[in-house]
């Protein structure tokens, strides 16, 4: 009997071990990430991703259009700029609300300058709140960064 219990600890020791990667957290995150977007000459924008695991890309918001582009549900929305407050950096205010077809976001971000960052700035401590037509409201943490496509 000790014989064959040391036969099955050697077996199990000596098998292939495999293991499953970490799934992703989305944090109930409802947006998906949004494609690597364009910029046109001299255009600016704010790009947020949500602070999961691993980090999406959910906003690019521009001030020329002054629109914020989204995913959510399988579509890519591009919602105006209906309401705006706080400092500008590079033609965007640091809180800004977008809303469409029963869609409403809030954008808030610092922009802070950054040793080594040329024509951005650093969007930390943000967030996108979402409010649906039924009224629920989802905020997500998010940060990023504001850039400027240099004009041609």
């Amino acid at each position: 009997m000790i014989g064959q219990a040391v036969l099955i600890a050697l077996a199990l020791l000596a098998a292939p071990k495999t293991q499953k990667a970490p799934a992703p957290n989305d944090g109930g995150v409802p947006f998906q990430e949004i494609a690597q977007q364009q910029l046109a000459p001299g255009q600016c924008a704010l790009f947020l991703w949500a602070r999961t695991s691993p980090a999406r890309r959910i906003l690019m918001a521009t001030q020329n259009p002054a629109s914020a582009r989204i995913a959510l549900k399988g579509r890519t929305l591009d919602l105006p700029l209906t309401a705006w407050d706080g400092e500008a950096h590079m033609g965007i205010h640091e809180v800004q609300t977008f809303s469409a077809n029963g869609v409403t976001i809030t954008v808030r971000f610092d922009g802070k300058a950054r040793e080594g960052l040329v024509g951005g700035l650093v969007a930390e401590n943000g967030s996108v709140e979402i409010r649906d037509a039924e009224g629920w409201e989802t905020v997500v943490p998010a940060a990023g960064m504001l850039a400027c496509q240099p004009a041609g």
